[in-house]
């Protein structure tokens, strides 16, 4: 089975080149890179990460939009794009590390159908690469309750089946953040379970430049997503929400 990696990215080439470097050691090797760039003002200076990595990775193709849209529908246009049935989502200025293709490739290999989502222990890193945060979820199977009440699938470590995000309907381009968590929650409300390895292998960068978790608009993104399920009557503790507010 071969990987499609979709990254989307706006106005961070050195992060997007330190993103490569890690794809780069990855011992797994049978993927195509998709790159969609969200109309960045500084194309230029991505013009030497492009032309340094198209010659190292055998399927790399870099996408320029004529418009600003956000990150959910560059993810969304490199989904359609992609040509694998497997997909691994990572922000441009996230990280991983050399065995997490290679690891869930098998895992997923040697599931059912019916699992559509393999997400991977995640370290959340400072500028200084010091650890502030450990993601260790243990939670795999169907998961209707669970995902409600806390987003406890990094977004950097996910492999996904192509069907099972078509299927949930792609990247919800309205909401202002929480986009990846809605995601997830609609995979599997639509039938799809998830499996987690219990190893680090995806860093989750925090830094001082653009962030939608540090904008007004992470909040609201919280809001809608609740009101957008609230059908469900599940709700997250009041001290999940104070820590994904601090």
């Amino acid at each position: 089975m071969k990987v499609s990696i979709v990254i989307p990215t706006y106005k961070r080439p050195y992060y997007l080149d330190r993103l490569l470097l890690s794809i780069q050691k990855q011992i797994f090797k049978e993927f195509e890179i998709i790159i969609v760039d969200d109309n960045s003002p500084n194309l230029d200076e991505y013009k030497y990460i492009i032309e340094k990595y198209k010659n190292i990775f055998n399927e790399f193709k870099f996408i320029t939009k004529r418009e600003n849209k956000g990150a959910p529908n560059s993810r969304n246009i490199g989904i359609k794009e992609a040509k694998y049935e497997l997909i691994a989502l990572v922000d441009d200025d996230d990280e991983w590390l050399p065995l997490k293709l290679e690891r869930q490739v098998k895992m997923i290999e040697d599931c059912n159908e019916k699992i559509g989502l393999i997400y991977t222990w995640t370290d959340v890193i400072d500028e200084d690469r010091n650890i502030v945060h450990r993601y260790r979820s243990e939670l795999e199977g169907k998961l209707k309750n669970q995902i409600f009440k806390e987003c406890f699938i990094p977004s950097p470590s996910v492999l996904v089946r192509k069907k099972a995000i078509i299927s949930a309907g792609l990247f919800d381009e309205g909401l202002p953040s929480c986009q990846d968590w809605d995601m997830w929650t609609r995979m599997i409300l639509s039938g799809f379970e998830v499996k987690v390895i219990k190893e680090v292998l995806a860093l989750y960068n925090k830094h001082s430049g653009d962030s939608i978790g540090l904008s007004k608009n992470a909040k609201l993104g919280y809001k809608m997503f609740y009101k957008k399920h609230a059908k469900y009557g599940v709700y997250p503790s009041v001290k999940y929400i104070r820590e994904l507010l601090r």
